[in-house]
């Protein structure tokens, strides 16, 4: 996003703008700027609010309701015009629902302003990097082509816990599944990024090493989470595989638009077990936290298998 995007830098203090889109016919929207030039967003509608939007607050954004004249008006002032990208973004998802012919449009711009309350209060604006974006869509492909294929919706997204931060990626009954990533254009190598990770209590235990490619003709992290959420029946399971995308680090009202595009080259696993280079947890003192080491897959052929030897015997759901 760029300087050219911004839609308020071409107004004066306390002056406004109709918004150039196509909404509900019963609602107005203007850009707008107040008597200190904060940027804002002006909504006029002729039905009142309710309830009251004034317990939603926005980390950066006040929120005022004028019911003083007809129409009323619903504003949005930024504090800061530094965070206008992030602003415009949030903008642009109320206008959006504007364009909506439905008589519901204020309940559902409420709806929008509480999750935008919780996006902001995780402070998670800035772009995730190449390495983050491949690590997660190595582990939403895995999620998609091979876990739940083999248990079902519900046991595939309980499974993934990577996003909350567990030792493994998948914790199912019968085992557990680290998924790593790694350029194609690159050597097979892998990094650890703790003491654990290759050590689980669930046995056995595989490693999936995602070989990617970079490049116009693939997939984002977006393309994936909407292909499973489009799948998924249950408004519960729904949520949950909301809320572990987004603790994962991916919020889609934010990064949608700086995600890069990838594709699946290949999958080898490898099953990790004595032998498998790895750190033993016995002898790593206690009081040695963090601890982080790379693995070479080119020397690791022995421990190879197939999808079959894993997920054939399985009673599918």
């Amino acid at each position: 996003m760029n300087t050219n995007d911004n839609p308020w830098t071409s107004l004066e203090p306390l002056k406004m703008r109709r918004v150039n889109e196509d909404i509900n016919e019963n609602y107005n929207a203007f850009w707008i700027t107040d008597a200190l030039g904060q940027y804002g967003l002006m909504i006029q509608f002729d039905k009142n609010i309710s309830p009251s939007p004034k317990t939603i607050k926005l980390n950066g954004v006040q929120i005022k309701l004028d019911n003083s004249s007809n129409p009323n008006k619903l504003i949005l002032l930024l504090n800061d015009i530094e965070e206008w990208e992030i602003f415009f973004v949030l903008c642009n998802d109320l206008i959006n629902v504007m364009k909506v012919k439905s008589e519901e449009v204020i309940l559902q711009i409420l709806k929008r302003l509480e999750r935008w309350q919780k996006l902001l209060q995780k402070k998670t604006n800035r772009s995730l990097s190449r390495e983050e974006q491949m690590g997660m869509f190595a582990e939403l492909k895995i999620l998609q082509g091979r876990i739940i294929p083999n248990y079902g919706s519900h046991t595939g997204i309980h499974s993934w816990v990577g996003a909350l931060g567990d030792k493994q990626d998948f914790l199912l009954d019968n085992l557990a599944i680290e998924v790593k990533s790694y350029r194609v254009s690159s050597s097979k190598t892998v990094w650890i990024s703790s003491k654990e990770q290759l050590n689980s209590e669930k046995y056995p235990l595989y490693l999936f090493g995602c070989a990617l490619v970079e490049g116009n003709n693939g997939e984002t992290i977006a393309n994936i989470v909407e292909e499973i959420l489009n799948k998924l029946e249950e408004t519960n399971l729904k949520n949950e595989f909301i809320e572990k995308v987004e603790k994962y680090g991916y919020l889609p009202e934010i990064h949608k638009d700086s995600l890069y595009k990838f594709s699946m080259e290949k999958v080898v696993i490898y099953e990790v077990k004595e032998g498998f280079p790895r750190l033993n947890t016995e002898l790593i003192s206690p009081w040695i936290k963090d601890v982080k080491y790379s693995i070479d897959l080119t020397g690791c052929s022995e421990f190879q298998i197939n999808d079959r030897e894993i997920f054939n015997s399985l009673e599918l759901s």
